[in-house]
């Protein structure tokens, strides 16, 4: 049982304060904390309804010492993270100094292209802090990377004698926009983007644009190939294009074991995107694209790094809201998860597969499928956390516990695993 502080106030914290009303041995209080404390009011009030007092508090992350002091007087024992992705490091560094046990649903700052050196996250900058104050980090609890790890994991533990390989393949449903036309285009690689990888691109001046890189996983190390070099077909029979994505790094560093791993989702093949030339041109003129070293101070630069490293990447993007704010995801959405191995002398396939309805999640949620199941992995990891299953000093994600936890905690959430053997992905 734990006092416990969830930060940000959305459909996923309605969630964790019903499932903490409703089993009293999890939480011995509940405050809620939000940039607009008006925001929880409604979630004080629902909590109240079922016997549950909750202390509602405005935050300013942009207020350190304010923020800390306020967390101080709440003196919660787990802090739950929900807020934007640019307050992790800031909220992190809240909980070890007020020594709270943390926990988020997903990774910041996940490297390109990984290295036997690097971080999984930059959440894990913060292993000493937690370690030092003797408390648990865990993050990346939604289904990715979290869940579909842990499915691997339990699938190597029981399943098979060894395996050889894992694909993951992950269907959001049919997207249209609200209008009800399906969406045709790609609104997270808009026209008027300039990328770090375009001013390097000999074609770049051409107007088209440079293949994108994916990340995947060859005989135990990270490796590079191009946009859309391999696709599949999912079990519904939906065409998939390996892309990168944040699983495969978690497999790399968590799971050195698996020789092979991959990631599956469908995409809008594009024939080339444009680039604004309009704009390389300009930083042209301006020298900014030369490639001879000049002195900054006592350093020598190259210019073209400098905005190379400035400049967003590509293999980075995501969509941001307002771009998406027009899709609307209808019909089954699944997490898939392939696993190739031995099993009894013989090579098989199992398919591991998670499935949720859009339109049922969004009358009973107000939230597309996906992240219906996102929340529900925060639940699960929230409930594990008051128990105290997932209890060692550092920063983890949840691979660095024991598999079946996760996934009966997300079990006793109503997800339902359906397993079946398969051809790989």
């Amino acid at each position: 049982m734990k006092r416990i502080l969830i930060l940000g106030c959305n459909e996923v914290t309605k969630r964790i304060v019903l499932a903490l009303c409703a089993d009293r041995s999890l939480a011995s209080g509940i405050a809620l904390a939000s940039v607009n404390r008006e925001d929880c009011d409604d979630l004080k009030d629902l909590a109240l309804r079922r016997g549950f007092r909750v202390t509602t508090s405005a935050i300013n992350l942009d207020n350190p010492e304010g923020a800390k002091m306020m967390v101080k007087i709440i003196a919660p024992e787990l802090i739950v993270n929900l807020m934007a992705p640019e307050f992790t490091q800031a909220v992190m560094d809240l909980a070890a100094e007020v020594g709270a046990d943390y926990i988020d649903g997903r990774l910041c700052g996940i490297p390109l292209m990984p290295s036997p050196n690097s971080l999984l996250s930059e959440q894990f900058r913060k292993f000493g802090a937690f370690q030092h104050a003797k408390k648990t980090a865990v993050c990346g609890v939604g289904f990715n990377p979290g869940v579909i790890t842990a499915i691997a994991r339990n699938a190597m533990a029981n399943d098979f004698y060894e395996v050889s390989s894992v694909s993951f393949c992950v269907i959001p449903g049919e997207s249209q926009d609200k209008s009800g036309s399906k969406e045709d285009t790609d609104k997270s690689d808009r026209v008027d983007v300039l990328y770090s990888e375009d001013i390097k691109n000999p074609n770049a001046a051409k107007g088209v644009s440079a293949a994108q890189p994916v990340i995947y996983i060859k005989d135990g190390k990270a490796t590079q190939t191009e946009e859309f070099a391999r696709s599949g077909k999912s079990s519904g029979g939906r065409v998939v294009y390996m892309t990168s994505n944040p699983v495969i790094t978690d497999f790399l560093k968590e799971i050195p074991e698996i020789r092979e791993a991959s990631y599956f989702e469908p995409v809008i093949r594009k024939e080339g995107r444009k680039v604004p030339t309009e704009k390389i041109e300009m930083l042209r003129s301006l020298g900014l694209l030369s490639d001879k070293p000049v002195k900054v101070g006592n350093v020598s630069v190259k210019p073209i790094d400098l905005v190379a490293e400035i400049l967003p990447k590509r293999i980075a993007e995501t969509a941001t809201p307002e771009e998406t704010k027009d899709i609307v995801y209808t019909g089954e959405a699944s997490y898939e998860v392939y696993v190739t191995g031995q099993k009894n002398g013989k090579v098989l396939t199992k398919l591991y597969k998670i499935t949720a309805n859009n339109e049922q999640t969004r009358d009973k949620y107000g939230v597309s499928a996906l992240e219906y199941l996102d929340g529900t992995a925060m639940v699960a990891g929230v409930r594990l956390m008051c128990l105290d299953r997932w209890a060692k000093p550092g920063v983890f994600t949840p691979a660095a516990f024991p598999a079946e936890q996760f996934i009966d905690a997300l079990k006793s959430e109503g997800i339902i695993l359906e397993v079946s053997e398969s051809k790989p992905l």
